[in-house]
């Protein structure tokens, strides 16, 4: 391996040394932390405040005193507090029973309250207030999904007067005074305060307190908790995606998601972001996850013709690129057997689950967001200045024994040796501008709610010219339940119209053009295309080849929920999702050199996928005695069709009718529909007693339309059991420093049927010749139904720990998925007039691997707060067993025991000190190409802290990877010495007999031009160590002070993306490296905005 295992040694120590430093703080800090800060979970049912109060001795340390005259500690009360303060829950327990407390010297002293006098009903008030000026107060308490709290405690400040909410949430407090302050808690909620006012009902809408074990996450058909799940799931917010000025929500993953790689293939607007959950699963199959917005299947995948000319610099237009991240309440991923079994054959690549936001209960607002900023690549490369350069070329042909000529050293010979061009920055230094505005109308009562949003995002790009992005787009939201709550619905709408156009070349690939080639235009500005009689090839020629891709992207989707009867519930989901891609690349004369009589040609693509989906369920939901059991049955009905079209016309007579293909005098067109049906029933049955034991079934039996008569249906499930260990007597009494901890497994298959279309039918295309005039056809693909699904075997073991009142949480996950009958391209007899079949193969892949997450509050304080998280992955793939490789098609690219995804290459020795010119371990191919390259990373993960003082917010992320890539060399596809310039790293070369080095002789022919080519295409010498860690965002906000605005709140911010790279790699950007070493690097962002909501 190119990786040099040292360098990561002491590269994962220094982040595990900033995790301890950050974990060591927090406990020194912790303990100086004020008492009533400290935090405890406490689940009650019917037992004494005086059992109460010593479960809160045990958790904090505190003492309880004072006379038990003024308390009935005997009195029984029912408590659920999860990871709240003291403060908060002396609150709740003591409001209203004529006591006051307070916390000093380890101490909790109750005492009475002599400021209210027995029977004293005059609440909030001076004594000498007129009793006419008390009032009745009325109103409703509901959660932040308008849903009804009953058992709300409201306290008039400063009294002993209150009361509490009944079952529909609802209180009445007699004889207030306007103006008074009512206090309203409600355990693991946050309390509010809010200002009585007799002359109409107040609506008080309370927000959970965050503790992340209780968070609500999103899973397949429902929703759960962490300390409750059964399976691995990670989730990102909508708060931590509006962090980062992306445009692609995909790209607000990197780094947050254990076991999840998230790669830009290129710095381009609208360009792909490569996802992999848990390494690579299929050898030739598809390897990318299951994408859901709104219960409706999205795909990652390019959708149009797949030709050069209309996929673009860009390598084709991702369809998330027409989605808005403004629009997302949160990301879910699903990683094992567990969570996505259920999903059958289309969850064996994991599941991202992604909700869109929608009303919420209150009064009607309006927020507005808008920032602007710019961009540049993040790293740049040094190249050989003219004189370099010019010294470079004639040592070349010294070494060849050649005589320059104004043919073939032109550049030497006849242009101006003085000039220097730096293409590099010409080319790709320029600066991308940004702009991105969302507004959104919110609102709604208990019963109704309803959220529209539009948005507009315009990026341009670092390439010379006016190539740009720009996206608009609207989503709405409404949701109603009746009044009875027995029946709900919830529709969703969102369009999004999308229009990139860029060059069809990424003009990074010219960056190492001669220094001193001509100016790319003339005095007259015109395109410039040779000097002193030698042409050049000039790469601003490209701006004017442009491909536009002009997306519309409609969502749409419904969701009918009925209440039979109590725990009963049927549930319709359905949705659409139409997606239009037209595309049109032109080559006009304007962009062609006139020497080689130009033909003005054009391409047009027109691209419709329709994809419904209706999935109707019932959902039974029961308590038996201490535990509680769901059950969930349901079915799926999908259909996706899409129409593929493309058109080549050329011959055009001018410029200006270029986009007119009737005026061609030659025009190609090609077209294909693809119709995909997909159904399925499937199950899970849950139960949960007394939140300690967790069991968790799942099943689902698919039917695919991609395999062939007798093979489409198959089975899939999985089992998950949980322990939550914390919970038992004997833990608590043993282990007082443990809050929470839970054992977790499970197993389960999943299956894969990313194989394409019609793939088992025989296929007919047209003829290369006319038969008689008359356009004949051939067979194409054999018909073949024999074939089945690939399986996904997964297992999984967690732990999952909290410390320190769940201040501190740890999870460590193991896991190892098999998956086997694998499907694969089978090399048949050329008598057979094909070339292959696809069939299964009994070869097994094996991924296994670790995940840690770390979850770090250090400090939480009224004006401050500190929290740190952490995540890395060690994850492995290899080929497990493939019975008969040696003699199979894929023996000179797979090795049993080493991972799917190597590249199999002659291994470079070194520089001979004789000749000056590489030599190989081997010469013949592929026979000698037995040295491993492998690709995929060893470890990665994130770093992230978020720290909160008064109305300033600072969150910053550093994201990490081990790996080896495609260095700078993959991109010079002659050696140096030839007519283009170097990396400056390249100078190193061997000049005469004796000298030790690993790079060759400069050279322009001969046997090292041969050498050359044998290291670019054959060797491992275009791999290199292309580990980094990058600043990969940063966010700076400050919320201005209520007090200032009055009615109105304002939030200034500026973020970062991509800020800062360290790396030792050899090329522009390590994460492109492995797709390309001269792709566009993604870009330096920086961006200033302000948030305003009325």
């Amino acid at each position: 391996m190119v990786t040099n295992k040292r360098y990561d040694y002491l590269f994962l120590r220094r982040w595990f040394i900033i995790i301890i430093l950050q974990v060591a703080f927090f406990k020194t800090y912790s303990q100086e932390m004020e008492p009533g800060s400290k935090r405890v979970t406490i689940h009650a049912k019917q037992e004494t405040l005086a059992s109460i109060f010593k479960k809160i001795t045990r958790q904090t340390g505190l003492d309880f005193a004072g006379s038990e005259d003024h308390l009935d500690r005997q009195q029984k009360v029912t408590l659920n507090a999860d990871n709240i303060t003291v403060e908060q829950i002396l609150s709740t327990l003591l409001a209203g029973k004529g006591v006051i407390w307070s916390i000093k010297d380890g101490r909790i002293t109750i005492k009475k309250d002599v400021s209210a006098r027995e029977g004293d009903v005059n609440m909030g008030v001076k004594n000498s207030l007129s009793a006419d000026a008390l009032k009745p107060v009325t109103g409703i308490v509901l959660n932040e999904k308008g849903e009804a709290l009953a058992g709300a405690t409201i306290v008039v400040k400063g009294t002993n007067g209150g009361t509490t909410t009944n079952s529909e949430g609802r209180f009445i407090l007699q004889r207030v005074a306007d103006g008074a302050v009512l206090l309203i808690t409600y355990t693991s909620y946050e309390k509010v305060e809010v200002i009585a006012n007799s002359n109409k009902p107040l609506q008080v809408n309370l927000k959970p307190v965050v503790n992340s074990l209780d968070e609500t996450i999103v899973i397949a058909y429902g929703t759960t908790t962490k300390r409750v799940s059964t399976g691995t799931v990670s989730k990102v917010t909508a708060a931590e995606i509006s962090m980062q000025p992306v445009s692609n929500p995909l790209a607000a993953l990197a780094g947050r998601v254990s076991g999840m790689t998230v790669t830009q293939t290129s710095g381009n607007p609208g360009a792909a972001i490569n996802i992999q959950i848990r390494g690579m699963n299929s050898i030739s199959q598809g390897n990318s996850p299951l994408f859901i917005i709104d219960g409706i299947q999205f795909t990652n995948d390019y959708l149009g013709p797949n030709t050069a000319n209309l996929t673009g610099a860009n390598r084709g237009q991702s369809p998330f690129a027409s989605i808005n991240p403004a629009d997302i309440e949160s990301i879910e991923v699903l990683k094992d057997a567990d969570a996505t079994a259920i999903y059958g054959s289309r969850g064996a690549n994991g599941v991202v689950l992604i909700t869109t936001k929608k009303g919420r209960p209150g009064k009607t607002k309006v927020d507005a967001n808008v920032y602007s900023g710019i961009g540049k690549v993040t790293r740049k490369m040094t190249f050989l200045n003219t004189q370099e350069y010019i010294a470079m070329r004639k040592e070349a042909f010294k070494n060849d024994g050649r005589t320059m000529t104004n043919t073939n050293a032109p550049d030497v010979l006849l242009w101006d040796n003085s000039r220097y061009i730096d293409w590099q920055k010409l080319l790709i230094g320029g600066t991308a501008n940004y702009l991105n505005a969302n507004i959104s109308l919110s609102g709604g009562n208990a019963q109704t709610q309803f959220l529209l949003a539009a948005n507009y995002n315009k990026e341009t790009t670092v390439y010379p010219g006016t190539s740009s992005d720009k996206r608009a787009g609207l989503h709405i939201n409404l949701n109603h339940t009746s009044a009875d709550n027995k029946f709900s619905v919830n529709a969703n709408v969102s369009y999004t119209n999308d229009n990139n156009m860029l060059p069809q070349f990424d003009l990074t690939n010219a960056i190492n053009l001669s220094p001193n080639s001509p100016f790319p235009y003339d005095s007259l500005g015109n395109l410039n295309w040779s000097e002193k009689g030698a042409s050049f090839l000039n790469p601003l020629s490209n701006i004017l080849t442009t491909t536009k891709n002009i997306t519309d992207n409609l969502i749409t989707g419904l969701k009918l929920k009925y209440k039979v009867i109590p725990g009963l519930d049927i549930l319709v989901t359905g949705g659409l999702n139409f997606i239009q891609l037209n595309q049109t690349f032109l080559y006009p004369k304007a962009a062609q050199n006139p020497a080689y009589s130009p033909i003005i040609s054009a391409s047009f693509g027109n691209t419709t996928t329709r994809n419904w989906i209706i999935e109707p369920q019932l959902n039974y939901t029961k308590s038996i005695g201490s535990g509680k059991i769901d059950v969930l049955l349901g079915s799926t009905f999908q259909k996706n069709k899409s129409n593929i079209g493309n058109t080549d016309a050329s011959g055009f007579p001018n410029d200006g009718l270029i986009t007119a293909p009737a005026f061609a005098t030659s025009i190609t067109s090609t077209n294909s529909i693809v119709d995909y049906r997909y159904e399925a029933i499937f199950g899970r049955i849950n139960y949960n007693l007394s939140g300690k034991y967790l069991l968790n079934f799942t099943g689902r039996r698919d039917g695919s339309s991609r395999f062939g008569p007798g093979k489409q249906w198959a089975n899939f499930g999985s089992i998950g059991i949980g322990w939550v260990f914390s919970e038992e007597d004997f833990i608590k009494r043993s282990f007082k420093f443990l809050s929470f901890g839970k054992f977790r497994s499970s197993y389960g298959i999943t299956g894969n049927d990313q194989i394409g279309d019609y793939q088992f039918r025989d296929n007919y295309s047209n003829a290369p010749y006319p038969y008689q005039d008359q356009t004949g056809y051939i067979p194409s693909r054999l018909f073949n139904s024999n074939y089945a699904w690939e399986k996904n075997k997964k297992t999984e073991v967690a732990m999952e720990l909290g410390f320190l009142h769940d201040r501190i949480l740890l999870a460590t996950n193991y896991f190892q998925n098999r998956i086997g009958n694998q499907l694969i391209n089978y090399k048949i007899p050329s008598q057979s007039g094909f070339e292959n079949v696809l069939r299964n193969f009994d070869a097994v892949i094996e991924n296994k691997g670790w995940e840690f997450e770390i979850l770090s509050k250090n400090i939480l304080q009224k004006n401050l707060s500190w929290i740190t998280s952490f995540n890395l992955s060690i994850i492995r793939n290899r080929l497990k067993s493939f019975p008969g490789l040696e003699s199979s098609s894929y023996a000179n690219t797979l090795v049993i025991g080493e991972p799917i995804g190597i590249i199999k290459t002659i291994e470079v020795v070194g520089v001979n000190k004789e000749s000056g010119e590489y030599e190989f371990n081997g010469s013949s191919i592929p026979k000698d190409q037995i040295f491993v390259n492998d690709l995929s990373p060893k470890y990665f993960g994130g770093l992230l802290n978020d720290i909160t003082y008064k109305g300033l917010t600072l969150s910053f992320l550093f994201q990490f990877m081990i790996k080896d890539g495609y260095n700078y060399n993959a991109s010079i596809y002659s050696p140096p010495g030839v007519a283009s310039n170097i990396p400056a790293y390249l100078e190193g070369r061997w000049q005469k007999k004796g000298d030790q080095t690993t790079i060759q002789r400069y050279a322009t022919r001969g046997s090292a031009y041969t050498a050359y080519q044998n290291f670019v295409f054959y060797s491992n010498g275009i791999f290199s160590n292309a580990s980094y860690v990058r600043l990969k965002n940063l966010s700076l906000s400050y919320s201005l002070p209520k007090k200032i605005l009055k009615n109105l709140a304002a939030r200034i911010y500026v973020q970062g993306q991509n800020l800062i790279t360290f790396t030792n790699y050899k090329g522009l950007d390590p994460e492109t490296s492995n797709f390309s070493s001269a792709s566009l690097p993604p870009l330096k962002v920086y961006t200033a905005g302000i948030q305003i909501t009325l």
